[in-house]
């Protein structure tokens, strides 16, 4: 369990350096200059994959440890796993699977107005992924 709380602790710091580029982009926009505000959503895109990362990987650890889960080795089985095991609703593991193809698509293909649209569906990622875990800090 020990284990599974320092990743916990490493999760939420990833989360947090989102947090803050939400809070950069702001004040970027507040200045009204472009290279500014194009700097701070590049960074949002950035923070989003790596926090998607550390995400996904925590709750495979979790399924892993909790659940003696053995085979899920993508992010979209360990976000259905997720649902399977009531660690998320169906909702919020549709949302995980529709990010998974977000940070794809941002990763491989970096069409700049794909990566704009997707840019905006970032928060809903962000609290989403605080919610489920908030609920599995709960659960303990």
């Amino acid at each position: 369990m020990e284990k599974l709380n320092i990743s916990l602790a490493i999760v939420h710091k990833t989360l947090k350096t989102l947090e803050n580029a939400f809070e950069i982009l702001e004040e970027a926009k507040a200045t009204n200059n472009e290279g500014f505000i194009l700097a701070a959503q590049d960074s949002i895109i950035q923070r989003f994959e790596y926090c998607y990362e550390s995400v996904w990987k925590f709750f495979k650890k979790y399924l892993e440890i909790t659940y003696s889960l053995e085979d899920i080795s993508s992010p979209k089985k360990v976000f259905r796993a997720c649902v399977k095991f009531r660690l998320c609703s169906e909702n919020e593991g549709q949302i995980l699977i529709d990010m998974a193809d977000d940070r794809n698509e941002t990763t491989h293909t970096y069409n700049i107005e794909k990566v704009r649209i997707i840019l905006s569906d970032i928060p809903l990622y962000y609290t989403t992924m605080i919610a489920i875990l908030n609920k599995l800090e709960k659960a303990k």
